[in-house]
Parts: structure tokens; C-alpha cells; sequence
């Protein structure tokens, strides 16, 4: 039973770092264009 448990545990802390991941490289991949007044 205590494996159990714990194999759930690790299975779902695995999903959330792999969801939490890919959001982070999500978010930076984005790059908006920079006007033209900003660029040297």
C-alpha cells in the first residue's frame, strides 16, 4: 500500500514539473516585435 502511494505521488509531482516546464518555455518563446523608436 505505502508503494502505492508513494508511485502516485512521484507520477503526479513528475506531471506538474512537466506542465510547469513547458509553460515556462511557452512564455519565453514569445517574443513581440520592438518598434522601430526603440530599436538603436
Amino acid at each position: 500500500m505505502k508503494y502505492k502511494i508513494f508511485g502516485f505521488l512521484v507520477a503526479t509531482l513528475l506531471l506538474l514539473a512537466n506542465v510547469t516546464s513547458a509553460w515556462a518555455c511557452l512564455i519565453s518563446a514569445y517574443q513581440p516585435d520592438v518598434p522601430q523608436s526603440l530599436r538603436k
